[in-house]
């Protein structure tokens, strides 16, 4: 059975970090149960963009710091990468203090450039993936997901945050394969984290985000760390804590299709802090993807008018035209005005502009199907 060790922390004052994450690593085995003297370890944190702190877009550098610090007690040499969505990782890492955390802890960091096309384990959907080979090559590979809501796939935590070891505009393209289909992109995301095979997932969630993340939400204090050295278990056991019923989380649905889990967070065992006393019952789930997955038997253009389809806000838009280049179909297009034109017969609904937004000026009108289960599920208890 696997552990997944939850432990109270609550803010980032240095010393409450590194009490918490040692605690959490401890309950796990301890660091030396991951990494031998002179191994080299990549710490992969969330690095989506270059946003303030205190937006909570990313995984904090208070935790990157504390868990490179066990990790170099251990022996082992440091490398810190991503690959953002938005924004270089030089630039990220000047706004979000993770540049002077690498100098402080003697740690290359990166910018995942360099893909390599390697083999997924059997039982796999895709048989082959190009990812970054750091995060192959690497001897121990420790994740380090922001615990976040997300307008697509619900919540993005551990399996998720994996995604970032796909280089570069190879998102946008896995976003036009896999993107239509949300249980789809799921089965991507479980081949890519048993593939990249993490020995130790460690999850920001002293604060978070709620609502329309993961760029644009809310932020939320929640007060803990979490670990385990499995991050689907983890996904899968803090997901019913934060108010996911099993049917609307995407990833649950893929990993019980494919037998990598039984039934939800069955297969874990909760060990440190009682979860009753620390996550908040009130945690704001994304409200557009709440409905279940449109039946994949119906065509495309009918699933395009059940579901919500995303429209723009002139006013909050600053004319940066990420959401444009971002755009998986090329749906979107800038004009000079500002106005954004979408083609919503061409678009897949996969959410990358509201995603890459610093501005939050893209908004979402509900669709048929939607609106439909929304008030349903408002109405029946689960």
């Amino acid at each position: 059975m696997t552990k997944v060790a939850l432990c109270a922390c609550p803010d980032y004052d240095a010393a409450n970090v590194a009490s918490a994450v040692d605690r959490a690593v401890t309950l796990c085995g301890g660091m030396e149960q991951f990494v031998r003297p002179g191994q080299r370890v990549l710490l992969k944190p969330n690095m989506l963009s270059a946003a303030p702190l205190e937006q909570r877009v990313t995984t904090d550098p208070a935790v990157v710091r504390a868990v490179g610090k066990l990790v170099l007690k251990a022996g082992g040499r440091i490398i810190i990468g991503d690959s953002p969505a938005i924004d270089r990782v030089s630039r990220i890492s000047r706004v979000n203090g993770m540049k002077a955390v690498a100098a402080e802890l003697g740690a290359d960091l990166i910018e995942f450039c360099r893909p390599i096309l390697a083999r997924t384990p059997q039982g796999s959907i895709y048989h082959a993936l190009e990812l970054e080979d750091t995060a192959l090559t690497a001897d121990v590979v420790i994740n380090l997901p922001k615990l976040k809501t997300h307008c697509m796939m619900l919540l993005t935590m551990g399996v998720k945050n994996l995604f970032g070891t796909v280089v570069g505009p190879r998102k946008s393209q896995w976003h036009m394969h896999a993107g239509t289909n949300r249980i789809l992109f799921a089965d991507l995301l479980l081949d890519i984290c048993r593939t990249v095979k993490p020995a130790l997932t460690i999850l920001d969630a002293v604060w978070g985000m709620q609502g329309r993340g993961p760029n644009n939400g809310t932020p939320c204090h929640l007060g803990f760390l979490a670990a385990s050295c499995d991050p689907l278990a983890m996904d899968l056991a803090l997901a019913p804590l934060l108010g996911a019923h099993p049917a609307s989380f995407p990833l649950y649905s893929a990993a019980v299709r494919r037998g990598l889990a039984k039934s939800h967070g069955s297969d874990t065992q909760m060990v440190g802090d009682d979860p009753n006393g620390l996550i908040p019952k009130d945690f704001q789930l994304p409200v557009l993807e709440s409905a279940m997955q449109v039946p994949v038997f119906l065509s495309g253009l009918i699933r395009r008018h059940l579901t919500s389809r995303p429209v723009q806000d002139p006013v909050l838009c600053q004319g940066c035209g990420k959401c444009a280049a971002v755009c998986p179909p090329g749906s979107l297009r800038l004009l000079e005005t500002r106005r954004a034109v979408i083609d919503h017969l061409t678009c897949i609904r996969c959410y990358c502009c509201q995603e890459v937004c610093p501005a939050n000026a893209i908004h979402f009108k509900t669709g048929a199907l939607v609106g439909i289960v929304d008030r349903l599920r408002a109405i029946m208890p689960y």
